[in-house]
C-alpha cells in the first residue's frame, strides 16, 4: 500500500500563508547564498517588509491583529486541528520555499522520538509523489551524533537539506553539537555555531512540548534561524499567527472524523476505597506522603489529593470520609528491592507509588467490552470497502499489560472471547489469534520508567517499527494487528488514519488532554489503495464511515466540559472561528471610575436613608432539642440509597458549534457493581458532621429503621443523613432566632474610587444612582438597576457595598440594593420617603428550591428578622426577580403605610 497525496485547499492555504511572508525576496543562487564555503539561506527583506507581508496574509485569512499576536520576533505560528495533516503541510512548505526563493537549509525540530519517527515516515511515504510534482527531492535525514558527516553536508551542500532532530539532541552544553573542543569541529567552531551560519529555517513541530523553556529558547537561538515556523493544534505561545484551522472549521467541513463519546462511569462510587500515592517527602524527620482519595468537601465527595500525611494519621479523619476510618498510616517507606515508595495502613493495605487501590477493574472490563463491540461492528462495515479497522487503548500503568499481573491484558482476552463468540455463533478464538491481533507501543521516559522489561527488546523493536515506522503495513488487511495498547504518555506523536475506536483506561480522572486523546484517531480513513475515503456531508449517522468512538471512564459532561475548556484556553472563547474576536483588553481599558452623584436632593435623601439602614444588630438562638431528634429520626428513616453501579452512555457529537457541542443521545446501559464496605462509627461521624453531642447522635442512630440503606453506600448515607440533620437544625434555629440592636452603626464615607474590572460587568446609573454606575453580578441585577434609574418615584438607590454585612448563624449575608422611594399622600397632600432593601435572585418565590440554594433561603430568612429589628423604616424585599415585581409589592406597602 502507498498512501496517496491529495490536493486539499485548506492545506494549500496554510502552505501559501507562509510562502507569502517572503514575497519580494530575491531567489537564492550560488553567487548570493554562499559564504566562506557554507551555503546559507539568503534574504535581504527588512523586518518592515516582512511585517507588511504578514499583514497582507492576515487580511486574506480573516485573522485580526490582536488574535495574530503580532511580534517583532522571527516566529510564525500556523495552527491546524489535530488530524488535518500539519506534518504534510510543513513538508510541502519546504518544497514551496525552495521553489520560490531557493532556500536550502531546513531543520524540523521535534519534542520526542515518536514525533521524529512520524516525520521521517511522512517524508519517506510522500517522497516520490512530491518529486513528481516539484521535480526535485530534498536530502532528508535524522540527526545522529555518531554521523556528523551528515551535519557537515547539511552545512556545505548547495542542494536543499532537511535535518530532523529532537530538542534533546542539543539542549545542554555537553551535547556534541555544543562541544567546543573536538578533533572533528567544523572550521574550528562548535557544530551548532556552524549550523547557525547557514541561517536555517526551523520548523517547530508541537513547540508547546518544551520548546519555550528558558533553556530551550537559549539553545535554539544558537541555531541563528532565518525564521521559526511553529506548527501545532494547541499552541501555548502565540507569535504572528498567520493561519488557523479550528476544531469548529475542521468538524464543520468534514476534514476529520465525526465523534461518538461512549462513556463508562461509576455511579455512587464514593463507596469505593480508591487510594493513590502521589507524592512523598523525606529528609529531615519522618517521611510523609500525599494520597489521592475520596474527600468530603463543601458537601460533596471529590477525588483529590490530601495534604502531607505522616505515621499515625487516620485517613478517615483527614478526609471526613468514614469509609477510610480503618486506614491509619503505620508506615511510609521505600522498598530496597523495588526502589518504590509505599504507604502501609493499620488494616494491612499497602499502596505503592503509581499504583491505585480501588474497584476500577469492573469499569475497565466494561470499557474493553464496548470497545471490542464497536470494533466488530465497524470492522464488518469496513471490510467490504477495503478499509482496515484499528482500535487504540491508552493505559496509565504498563505493568497492567506486560507485568507479572497483566490485569488489562487478561480483561481484554476475556472480553474479546465473549464478543467473538457472539459474532461467530459460539465459536471460540484460538490463543494464537488473540495474540496476533494485539500490538503495543509504550512511550519511554529518559528514566526508563515505561520500558518494556518483558518479552525482549527484539519483540519490542518489531512492534515499535510496525506502529511508528511502517504505517502502511499496519493499514493492510493482511496484517493481523487490530488492537494497539499504548501508554497514556503518548498524548502526541502518533496517530493513524484508520483508528476508529479509542479507550482510555485510567485509575482515576483522565489526565490526557481531550484534544490530544481524540486527535489520535481524527484523520480521515484510507482504503487498501492508500486513498482517503470521505463521507457525503449529509450522510446518516448509521451509514457514516468516518466515525471515531472515544470511550473514557468519566461522564460525558466531564469529557465535553474539559474538551471545551481546552478550546477556550487556546482561542480565548468557545467561538473558535477563523475571524476570531479576541477578548483581551489592556489594563487601562479595564479601569472603571465610580463617581458620586452631585445632586443635593439625592445626597440628602441617601443620608437620611443610611441613618436608618446603618444600625447594627446581633442575634441569639434557642431551639427544642427533642423536636430536632424526633424529626431527624423520622426523615433519615425515609432515606433511600442508590446501589453502586456503572453506566455506559453513548452520544454522537453531531457538530462542534461556535458556542457549544451539539450531540445526539443514542442510548444507555446500566451494570451492577460491588461496593466496598468497611465498619464505621455512625455516631461519631454524625456528631462531627452536624455539631450534635455524642448522646444526641446516638439517639438518632438508635432510632432509625433503615440500616440496610447505610450498608449500600456508607459515606453517601452519612452525607445525606448529616444534611438532613443540618437542615432541621437550621429550621429550628430560624424559629428560635432573634435580633437586637447593638447601638453601633456602619459608617459610610463618600469618595471617588477606581476598580479593575471588565466594563461589561458595569451598569451605568446616571439619573438616580448614588454613584454613576455599579458593578453588576448578573443580568438580573443589571436590569433591576436600569429599572430603578428611570423610575420617577425613586429618589435615589445604590448597590450596597460588600462591607455592609448582616451576621447570621450560617455566615455573613450581603443584600444587593438600597432604594429610597417617594410617594404623595392623597389625604395630606404631602410627600413621604420610604426605604427599601432588595435581594435580587432568579425567582420571586422563597420556596423555589430550583432557583435558590438552601443557604440562600436561610440567610434571607435571617435578614428578615434583622430588618424587623431595625423598625418599620426599612422594608426588606427578597427574593426579587424583576424590578416591576418589586415596584408592585413596594407600592402596596406604601399604600398601607400611607393609610
Amino acid at each position: 500500500m502507498e498512501l496517496q497525496l491529495e490536493s486539499l485547499k485548506y492545506q494549500d492555504d496554510a502552505v501559501q500563508s507562509v510562502v507569502k511572508i517572503f514575497e519580494g525576496a530575491e531567489k537564492n543562487t550560488f553567487d548570493n547564498a554562499n559564504f566562506e564555503g557554507i551555503r546559507i539561506n539568503f534574504c535581504r527583506l527588512s523586518p518592515t517588509q516582512i511585517k507588511e507581508n504578514i499583514l497582507g496574509v492576515l487580511k486574506e485569512n480573516g485573522i485580526d491583529k490582536q488574535t495574530a499576536k503580532l511580534s517583532e520576533d522571527n516566529d510564525i505560528c500556523v495552527e491546524m486541528e489535530t488530524g488535518t495533516g500539519k506534518t504534510l503541510v510543513y513538508i510541502k512548505t519546504i518544497y514551496e520555499l525552495y521553489k520560490h526563493y531557493g532556500f536550502t537549509k531546513f531543520i524540523i525540530l521535534v519534542p520526542s522520538v515518536a514525533i521524529r519517527q512520524g516525520v521521517l515516515n511522512a517524508l519517506s511515504i510522500f517522497e516520490k509523489q512530491l518529486e513528481n510534482i516539484y521535480s526535485f527531492t530534498p536530502k532528508a535525514f535524522e540527526y545522529d551524533s555518531k554521523r556528523l558527516s551528515k551535519v557537515t553536508n547539511f552545512i556545505e551542500e548547495q542542494y536543499p537539506q532537511i535535518m530532523v532532530m529532537t530538542l534533546a539532541s542539543f539542549n545542554s552544553e555537553e551535547k556534541i553539537l555544543n562541544q567546543v573542543q573536538r578533533e572533528d569541529l567544523f572550521a574550528n567552531i562548535p557544530f551548532i555555531n556552524a549550523i547557525g551560519k547557514t541561517r536555517p529555517i526551523i520548523i517547530m513541530d508541537e513547540p508547546q512540548e518544551g520548546m519555550d523553556t528558558e533553556n530551550s529558547i537559549k539553545q535554539i537561538a544558537k541555531l541563528n534561524p532565518l525564521i521559526k515556523l511553529r506548527y501545532s493544534a494547541t499552541h501555548k505561545v502565540f507569535k504572528n499567527l498567520v493561519y488557523r484551522l479550528t476544531p469548529f472549521d475542521s468538524y464543520k467541513q468534514g476534514l476529520v472524523k465525526k465523534i461518538e463519546v461512549l462513556t463508562v462511569t461509576e455511579k455512587n462510587d464514593e463507596a469505593t476505597l480508591k487510594i493513590e500515592l502521589t507524592e512523598t517527602q523525606h529528609g529531615k524527620g519522618e517521611p510523609k506522603a500525599k494520597l489521592k482519595v475520596w474527600k468530603l468537601k463543601a458537601g460533596k465527595f471529590v477525588f483529590e489529593q490530601t495534604s502531607w500525611l505522616k505515621v499515625g494519621d487516620n485517613l478517615g479523619e483527614k478526609t471526613s470520609n468514614p469509609s477510610y476510618l480503618n486506614y491509619e498510616i503505620t508506615r511510609v517507606n521505600k522498598g530496597l528491592k523495588t526502589g518504590k515508595w509505599f504507604v502501609e495502613f493499620s488494616n494491612g493495605v499497602i499502596i505503592e507509588e503509581k499504583q491505585s487501590a480501588g474497584n476500577i477493574q469492573g469499569v475497565w472490563a466494561l470499557q474493553l467490552e464496548w470497545l471490542i463491540r464497536r470494533h466488530f461492528q465497524k470492522r464488518q462495515k469496513m471490510e467490504t470497502l477495503g478499509i482496515k479497522c484499528l482500535s487504540l487503548i491508552f493505559i496509565d500503568k504498563v505493568a497492567n499489560y506486560v507485568g507479572e499481573t497483566p490485569i488489562i491484558k487478561q480483561l481484554f482476552i476475556e472480553k474479546y472471547k465473549l464478543v467473538y463468540e457472539e459474532w461467530n455463533r459460539g465459536q471460540q478464538p484460538t490463543d494464537e489469534h488473540i495474540n496476533q491481533i494485539q500490538g503495543y507501543y509504550f512511550a519511554q521516559k529518559a528514566s526508563g520508567e515505561f520500558a518494556d522489561n518483558e518479552g525482549g527488546q527484539k519483540e519490542q523493536k518489531k512492534i515499535y517499527e510496525l506502529i511508528l515506522e511502517k504505517k502502511e503495513e499496519l493499514l493492510a488487511t493482511s496484517n493481523p494487528v487490530q488492537f494497539i495498547f499504548s501508554h497514556s504518555a503518548l498524548g502526541v506523536g502518533w496517530d493513524n488514519p484508520n483508528v476508529f475506536n479509542i479507550a482510555t483506561l485510567n485509575t482515576a480522572y483522565s489526565e490526557i488532554r481531550k484534544r490530544q486523546e481524540i486527535g489520535r484517531g481524527l484523520r480521515i480513513c484510507v482504503n487498501q489503495e492508500g486513498t482517503r475515503v470521505y463521507d457525503a456531508m449529509n450522510v446518516a449517522d448509521d451509514e457514516r464511515i468516518n466515525q471515531l468512538t472515544v470511550i473514557p471512564n468519566e461522564t460525558y459532561e466531564t469529557f465535553v466540559t474539559q474538551y471545551q475548556e481546552e478550546i477556550k484556553e487556546v482561542y480565548g472563547t468557545s467561538k473558535a472561528g477563523a475571524a476570531l474576536t479576541h477578548t483581551h483588553k489592556d489594563k487601562t481599558q479595564n479601569e472603571v471610575h465610580f463617581k458620586r452623584n452631585q445632586s443635593e436632593t439625592i445626597n440628602a435623601a441617601f443620608k437620611r436613608f443610611w441613618k436608618a439602614l446603618a444600625k447594627k444588630t446581633d442575634y441569639i438562638v434557642s431551639f427544642d432539642e427533642e423536636e430536632l431528634l424526633r424529626k431527624a429520626i423520622e426523615q433519615i428513616s425515609e432515606l433511600k440509597i442508590a446501589d453502586y453501579r456503572a453506566e455506559v452512555n453513548s452520544r454522537y457529537i453531531k457538530e462542534i458549534k461556535q458556542d457549544e457541542i451539539a450531540d445526539d443521545f443514542r442510548g444507555t446501559e446500566s451494570y451492577a457493581l460491588n461496593a466496598q464496605f468497611s465498619p464505621l462509627d455512625l455516631v461519631e461521624e454524625l456528631s462531627e458532621n452536624t455539631g450534635l453531642c455524642y448522646s444526641s447522635a446516638f439517639k438518632i442512630v438508635n432510632g432509625i429503621t433503615n440500616y440496610v440503606e447505610c450498608v449500600k453506600n456508607p459515606p453517601k448515607f452519612i452525607h445525606l443523613a448529616a444534611a438532613i440533620i443540618r437542615n432541621i437544625e437550621l429550621d429550628e434555629m430560624i424559629r428560635g432566632l432573634s435580633y437586637q440592636l447593638t447601638g453601633d452603626e456602619f459608617p459610610f464615607n463618600f469618595y471617588d474610587f477606581v476598580k479593575q474590572i471588565d466594563k461589561k460587568d458595569v451598569t451605568e446609573t446616571p439619573n438616580r444612582g448614588v454613584f454613576d454606575k455599579f458593578i453588576n453580578d448578573s443580568t438580573i441585577e443589571h436590569l433591576f438597576g436600569i429599572g430603578a434609574d428611570v423610575d420617577p418615584e425613586i429618589v435615589c438607590f445604590l448597590k450596597l457595598p460588600n462591607w455592609y454585612r448582616i451576621e447570621t448563624p450560617i455566615g455573613p449575608y450581603e443584600p444587593d440594593f438600597g432604594l429610597v422611594m417617594k410617594r404623595k399622600s392623597l389625604k395630606t397632600n404631602t410627600e413621604t420617603e420610604f426605604y427599601f432593601v432588595v435581594e435580587t435572585k432568579g425567582t420571586d418565590d422563597i420556596n423555589d428550591k430550583k432557583a435558590l440554594k438552601e443557604s440562600e433561603v436561610y440567610k434571607i430568612r435571617c435578614a428578615m428578622k434583622h430588618f424587623e429589628a431595625l423598625g418599620v423604616e426599612v422594608q426588606y424585599k427578597a427574593p426579587v426577580k424583576e424590578y416591576l415585581k418589586f415596584k408592585e409589592n413596594a407600592s402596596n406597602d406604601v399604600t398601607q403605610l400611607n393609610n
